[in-house]
């Protein structure tokens, strides 16, 4: 998805040469778009945007994503949005018919992909409870809700996102959601596992943006304590893609070693409190 200039007031972005990336290191979808880019073997500019920090509530990013969500990626001062369009976007552009890692507009495989893509979309929002619950991410104050509000240019997207964070600073996390969360993830993570038993990849014989796009999820729900070893061949499977050249490179900068450590405290602080993910799972 574009940004259009009309609904940009950072202009400085559209002199910028060149592929540029807007991103948090702990963010899984901005992850998504650094795999691609490191696999793709592309030159990029890195800009950091601290969620920690709320950065992307300033008026200089809202000036860029109205939306308020990295990644954000600036391709010769054209803003692309959401992750999976941006990854998408990446392959067709600067893929080879022999490096792509996606398929044929239109064709059967292509329709595979994209349900596989859209079950991963549907699971952002329990992602992020699951984060919540059992990781370092907190709920956001009103003042941060606030300053999200009312910052830039009004979006129907960011809206969405400003209710959701109301309405659970409001009303809480319910153990209900909590374990929807996690038997969704379980039902997708049984899906992918069926769909490897018989297959090198998730779509076949060869790496695609389906298996990056999972990637992530995979390791998210690893670090808050996901009993992995219960998808057998998914667990191989995502063994094998962090032994790859750019994913591990994307795993050395000490922003990605520090928040593996993160939740790693976060993990044994659960053990101790008996808060872990395998007391939801029948």
């Amino acid at each position: 998805m574009i940004i259009s200039h009309e609904k940009r007031t950072t202009s400085e972005v559209n002199d910028w040469p060149g592929l540029h990336l807007l991103h948090f290191q702990g963010s899984t979808c901005s992850q998504k778009v650094r795999l691609i880019l490191g696999e793709l073997k592309l030159n990029w500019a890195s800009h950091p945007i601290n969620l920690i920090k709320h950065e992307n509530s300033s008026t200089w990013f809202l000036g860029i994503n109205p939306r308020g969500l990295v990644p954000v990626l600036v391709d010769n001062g054209v803003v692309h949005v959401e992750s999976n369009d941006i990854i998408t976007y990446l392959d067709s552009q600067y893929s080879t018919a022999q490096s792509s890692y996606f398929f044929a507009a239109n064709s059967t495989e292509a329709e595979k992909a994209q349900v596989l893509l859209d079950l991963e979309d549907s699971l952002h929002a329990d992602l992020r409870l699951l984060t919540i619950k059992f990781g370092p991410l907190s709920l956001k104050s009103e003042k941060q809700i606030s300053k999200q509000e009312h910052n830039g240019i009004a979006d129907d997207k960011r809206n969405h996102e400003i209710n959701w964070w109301r309405e659970k600073l409001n009303n809480g996390i319910t153990e209900a959601e909590i374990s929807n969360a996690i038997a969704n993830f379980s039902h997708a993570f049984e899906q992918l596992d069926r769909l490897l038993i018989n297959s090198p990849w998730l779509m076949g014989d060869t790496i695609s943006i389906v298996d990056i796009t999972w990637y992530v999820n995979i390791q998210r729900l690893l670090q808050v304590g996901y009993p992995l070893h219960k998808h057998p061949t998914l667990n191989i499977h995502y063994k094998k893609l962090s032994r790859r050249p750019s994913f591990k490179a994307d795993s050395k900068p000490l922003n990605a070693k520090v928040g593996r450590a993160v939740f790693a405290a976060c993990r044994l602080i659960n053990y101790f409190k008996s808060n872990k993910i395998e007391n939801y799972i029948n």
